[in-house]
């Protein structure tokens, strides 16, 4: 059966929403051992060594003009991992997907600010509705006490939401170039930008870069796995299919990948983390589940 490259990117995009699901897991591992910063370096030291090949071939192909696009991209790309892997340690992996489902709303919003696209009444109500369930989560996880393990805290998800506008941020950019640079020269370039910050901020923060892969070479092999496993199957990999992806469907369709990671988070989540579900957390995501399905199945 011959598949369109439509289909297959669909398909991809799925393979995307279930693998970004389980990076806040292993992220939450990691965490145990390194620092967010060392953990940002280690990730993206190895995914670009591993991906040193298609780099070689990419500098044939590296000019000026194409500088100008990819050093916003890498930006982009740098800030909503950063301010991901920094906020996940003051909330909830659960929730910190759930957010990401604000993803498509955020595109929206983008699209009609930034290009002046046209949003219908439907898609107004539903961004009401998701906006008032991460609402109710934001306020809610200002209390703290009993519901961190539910919703986590309230710096933690502001965090988190830094990184979904950085992340729909990106969806809508790298849409808009994707005529005109190839995946692959993104993936390469966003990861050596993403070193390069990762490596800065170390520096700042005083902290050696030999210690960090000394204490990566003697780290347990849980640790050490979920590093691997960040680097290879959650950058490699996840960009790579994300990237291609977004080259052959919209940036409102792409961004929609993160309605599946809650699910192939929570299965992760609660029993190796004790993560739990509270009545304020179910409202909240029933409210985000229902406000971006409400978008997602909109007619265009």
């Amino acid at each position: 059966m011959n598949l369109s490259t439509r289909t297959k990117a669909i398909f991809a995009l799925v393979a995307v929403g279930f693998l970004g699901g389980v990076a806040p897991f292993f992220m939450k591992v990691a965490l145990k051992e390194f620092s967010s910063y060392q953990i940002l370096f280690l990730r993206f030291a190895m995914a670009t060594l591993t991906i040193i090949p298609l780099y070689i071939s990419q500098v044939k192909t590296f000019s000026l003009k194409k500088m100008k696009y990819i050093i916003p991209s890498g930006l982009l790309f740098t800030s909503n991992v950063f301010f991901f892997v920094v906020g996940v340690q003051y909330t909830t992996t659960i929730v910190s997907q759930l957010f990401y489902l604000l993803a498509p709303v955020i595109v929206s919003l983008l699209s009609y600010f930034l290009f002046k696209e046209k949003v219908s009444a439907r898609r107004i109500i539903s961004m009401l509705i998701c906006f008032g369930g991460s609402s109710l989560l934001i306020l809610r996880s200002v209390e703290g006490g009993a519901l961190i393990k539910s919703i986590g805290t309230f710096h933690g998800n502001i965090i988190i939401l830094c990184a979904v506008i950085s992340w729909a941020l990106y969806a809508v950019y790298t849409k808009r170039v994707s005529k005109i640079i190839e995946p692959s020269f993104f993936l390469v370039s966003n990861f050596v930008i993403a070193l390069a910050i990762s490596i800065v901020s170390l520096i700042l923060t005083k902290t050696s870069l030999i210690g960090t892969l000394i204490l990566f070479s003697r780290s347990s092999l849980p640790v050490m796995g979920c590093l691997v496993a960040l680097a290879t199957v959650n950058s490699i990999l996840f960009f790579f299919l994300y990237q291609w992806s977004i080259k052959h469907v919209s940036a409102f369709l792409a961004a929609s990948t993160a309605y599946l990671s809650p699910l192939s988070t929570a299965l992760l989540a609660i029993p190796f983390l004790g993560e739990q579900l509270s009545t304020t957390f179910i409202i909240s995501a029933a409210s985000i589940f229902i406000g971006s399905y409400l978008i997602l199945s909109e007619k265009k």
